[in-house]
């Protein structure tokens, strides 16, 4: 028995509407996409969804009491609540580049801050 399921494609701005199909044997198709980034998009959706994850970590400061992170590129869907748990158990030190790494391997995928902020105590001026 094949199982079908309706997703509107996010690989580009098109958005088209695809029905991706599981057949019994493990094959896959999909329909309704306009390029080949469709039934990759589809393909993947259904036998191994992965994600984009954005989220924020402590830090030690009180004026920026936490700092925006992102993984360079998408983690397996199963795998987000463990590093949501890693990353919310670390707590960041100022001062922070943003594009420096607070993780450089968690499973392939690397955790990038995504704002610079200054050191805590910024000195005054003059």
């Amino acid at each position: 028995m094949s199982k079908s399921v309706e997703l509107v494609c996010i690989a580009c701005p098109i958005g088209c509407r695809l029905t991706v199909t599981s057949g019994i044997k493990g094959d896959v198709e999909v329909s309704g996409n306009r390029c080949p980034r469709g039934e990759i998009y589809g393909k993947e959706e259904v036998l191994a969804p992965r994600r984009i994850v954005t989220a924020t970590v402590p830090t030690r400061s009180s004026l920026f009491p936490s700092a925006p992170v992102r993984t360079d590129k998408p983690l397996a869907r199963e795998l987000i609540p463990q590093l949501l748990k890693t990353l919310y158990a670390r707590t960041a030190d100022l001062p922070i580049k943003q594009g420096e790494a607070l993780i450089e391997d968690f499973h392939g995928v690397r955790v990038l801050f995504t704002r610079t902020l200054p050191p805590d105590e910024v000195p005054p001026v003059g």
